[in-house]
């Protein structure tokens, strides 16, 4: 019997992903053809209408962020998801191999999720690290 813990908030990694990869239809308003249920649509307090909006907005927050802090990670999400170039003219603008453009990738991807979730990704993560924590969400969802 598996049991998960619902952290009020948090977005998996897999749904920002999905985020970045439908980042056109983000920012189109639209919803994506691959969308799944989830909880990151608007809530009654937040104002704004639209849930793809509403993710639109969180995510360039967090690109504007990776934007100032990691430019190199911004590139890299930049040139895979936002204005997808070839990954070989990415890697010849960037003038880097690509294990260097991948690390760079991945650190802002990680960034990214990051920056949306706040203090529920630590949340998320020091659950899963405590011994016992899946006996404990069992015992609490029952």
């Amino acid at each position: 019997m598996g049991a998960s813990m619902r952290i009020e908030g948090y977005i998996s990694k897999r749904n920002i992903k999905r985020w970045l990869e439908n980042y056109e239809s983000l920012a189109a308003g639209d919803r994506p053809y691959d969308a799944i249920p989830g909880s990151s649509g608007p809530k009654n307090t937040d104002g704004v209408v639209s849930g793809g909006r509403l993710n639109k907005i969180m995510l360039d927050d967090a690109l504007e962020q990776l934007r100032k802090e990691m430019s190199f990670s911004y590139y890299c999400v930049r040139f895979t998801y936002i204005r997808p170039i070839l990954q070989k003219e990415a890697l010849r603008k960037l003038n880097v191999r690509r294990p260097v453009f991948v690390r760079g990738l991945e650190q802002g991807e990680e960034f990214i999720y990051r920056a949306i979730n706040g203090g529920a990704a630590e949340e998320k993560e020091s659950l899963q690290a405590a011994p016992g924590y899946k006996r404990l969400a069992e015992l609490i969802t029952r």
